[in-house]
């Protein structure tokens, strides 16, 4: 089957896309994991946001801008007109304690005549996340309490970066990291399964009450986590994967490209999108407008190789 390189685009404002979602059938909002900001785009206009909204304002007081203060937003989801917001739960990158990034956000929001955006806080922001699992004995074989101690992309270390709704009003938690079982290879992981955890009360939690869980679910993705995860229709998901650690190539590993897959949450089949070539793509966020659920758009973050404040866009047909 030849590889479908889909079309690509590429927008201005920021680098480093990590969550988004369509607003409408032109719109769409995305996180930045750098910062503490929403920006709105046009689908069809390129050069910059049309609109832009600070949490810090939303949340006065709480949220605050700054040094090793960001949310870490790293994915995004919509049951109806709420949006929830997750951070990355994670430790900095040399494994010091980020509280701030414990946060699971909910905003309800409404566009009005002229297309502009206005949001509200919906109940209050749920930090007891991974306290809630680690409560939970279903969990415990993903030695939790180790690995919010680790750096996010070392072994057995914590990184949320997918969030899905579901149509029982739900949310599926996607992690990076940790990952279950494998084997240790020079130094690397291989052959983990992803953890995915579906959240059943999310309206609950950002009103007080304790997180309810299903079952843990693992995903055999060719040994690497949930970079993105994303409500199709149905029971039917779709599934960025990608590599738990840092990426890059050494004399023991090449350097990995991340994968599309179709899941469906029913049937639990899992299915490759070999049609789809996502190579030197970094793939943060991948969301369906309300009129197409054929065709998704995938959003890179080119943090790392951007030369300005770009990110590449490239959407692809299912």
């Amino acid at each position: 089957m030849k590889a479908n390189h889909g079309s690509i685009t590429q927008y201005a404002g920021i680098s480093n896309p990590s969550g988004a979602v369509a607003l409408d059938n032109k719109l769409f909002i995305v996180g930045d994991d750098e910062d503490n900001l929403l920006r709105v785009y046009d689908r069809n206009r390129f050069d910059k946001p049309i609109q832009t909204l600070s949490l810090r304002n939303i949340f006065k007081g709480v949220i605050k801008d700054g040094e090793d203060l960001e949310v870490d937003i790293e994915s995004m989801a919509t049951i109806n007109h709420v949006l929830f917001i997750i951070g990355s739960h994670s430790t900095s990158r040399t494994g010091e304690h980020r509280p701030t990034r414990h946060r699971l956000i909910a905003l309800q929001f409404k566009l009005d005549a002229n297309k502009k955006l206005t949001v509200n806080p919906l109940g209050e922001i749920y930090t007891r996340l991974i306290d809630h699992l680690k409560q939970d004995a279903r969990f415990d074989k993903y030695r939790l309490d180790k690995a919010e101690k680790l750096p996010p992309k070392a072994i057995g270390g914590l990184s949320i970066e997918g969030l899905a709704s579901t149509p029982d009003n739900g949310l599926l938690i996607g992690f990076r990291n940790p990952l279950s079982g494998g084997k240790i290879n020079k130094d690397r992981l291989i052959g983990g399964k992803a953890l995915l955890v579906k959240l059943k009360n999310p309206f609950e939690v950002i009103h007080g009450l304790s997180a309810r869980f299903a079952k843990p679910r693992e995903l055999d993705l060719d040994g690497q986590g949930i970079r993105e995860i994303t409500w199709r229709k149905k029971q039917q998901f779709i599934i960025v994967a990608g590599p738990y650690h840092e990426n890059s190539a050494n004399n023991d590993h090449p350097k990995e490209t991340g994968k599309l897959y179709k899941w469906s949450s029913q049937s639990k089949k899992l299915k490759p999108c070999k049609q789809v070539d996502l190579k030197n793509l970094n793939i943060e966020a991948a969301f369906f407008y309300p009129d197409n659920n054929k065709m998704v758009q995938l959003l890179s973050d080119d943090g790392q190789m951007s030369k300005g404040k770009t990110f590449r866009s490239r959407t692809f047909d299912l």
